[in-house]
């Protein structure tokens, strides 16, 4: 396993003829997760961003690169490096768009060399089913993500996986303040059912247990990646409305609304029965693959 060579593997990398363990096509929100966990494992990589600007506390700069779908110019793959893993992070989205990212990257960097492998970030928002739903559930094939993710996956075969992602958490993204835009009214309330969460650390935990010797259990597969827990809104907000920086000014009504729905809808206890809560994720076979559990819970 290849050892970080400097301080600021994006500098180092940002030339074709060197190589990495990992390229970070769109250093966001998950690569402040992601980079310590990569030099914990010592894992080189290089990322990058519109503008090549740095990430505070983890990188000076990165590797000015911006997707175009709609251009054949090969020149900004020019300034990426060779990677044994390219992870996508922006979504892709209906047909050609995978093609086009992933042929314009080969034709400078893989002739007569490596063949890297391609991890792609999605969501768990192209399961539209009711009750349970596993990876082998059917997808919204409309969904403009889910027709890229078949496109990437039908190229690549065993050089890709998709990870779908639940709802991102971590940092500055609590679910705390998302209550207020998903339910503004008690009938929006009423209407909330099952919520799936991720949290940042467990989405790099995941990544580097791909590149980092899980590869063969994952490749060529779309896999669901979640904490492993069903939550339940109406007990999340009535957990959260006693406290004022939880939930802000709406906090009494909104535990007020759901005591109402517990009558109203014949509720005895939280957290509801599974029935009642819509769409529920199974996402025990990536974590089962990997030989490793979520470790970021709500609950502490």
């Amino acid at each position: 396993m290849a050892s970080p060579t400097a301080r600021n593997p994006a500098l180092i990398s940002s030339a074709p003829s060197n190589h990495v363990d990992i390229l970070i096509l769109g250093a966001g929100w998950t690569s402040t997760f992601l980079f310590p966990l990569l030099t914990t494992h010592h894992l080189t990589f290089a990322a990058t961003t519109r503008t090549g600007h740095g990430i505070p506390s983890h990188l000076e700069s990165t590797i000015p690169f911006t997707f175009d779908p709609e251009t054949e110019d090969l020149e900004p793959y020019r300034r990426l490096p060779l990677a044994s893993h390219i992870l996508i992070t922006f979504p892709l989205k209906g047909q050609g768009q995978s093609t086009r990212l992933v042929q314009s990257y080969d034709r400078i960097h893989t002739q007569g060399k490596i063949a890297s492998k391609w991890i792609q970030l999605g969501s768990t928002g192209i399961w539209k089913g009711s009750n349970w739903q596993d990876r082998y559930s059917p997808i919204d094939l409309s969904n403009p993500r889910a027709i890229a993710e078949e496109e990437l996956l039908a190229l690549l075969g065993k050089r890709a996986c998709v990870l779908d992602l639940a709802g991102l958490w971590g940092g500055e993204r609590q679910p705390r303040n998302w209550v207020s835009r998903v339910a503004k009214t008690k009938e929006e309330v009423r209407a909330k059912g099952a919520v799936h969460l991720v949290h940042g650390e467990d989405v790099a935990r995941g990544i580097v247990g791909c590149v980092d010797g899980g590869w063969d259990g994952v490749s060529g597969g779309r896999w669901i990646v979640n904490d492993l827990r069903g939550w339940e809104w109406w007990d999340l907000i009535l957990g959260w409305s006693g406290d004022e920086n939880k939930i802000g000014e709406e906090k009494t009504e909104y535990g007020k609304w759901v005591l109402e729905l517990m009558e109203e809808e014949g509720v005895r206890a939280l957290p509801r029965d599974r029935e009642k809560l819509g769409r529920l994720l199974d996402g025990r076979e990536f974590w089962t693959k990997l030989g490793i559990v979520p470790v970021k819970s709500l609950l502490g």
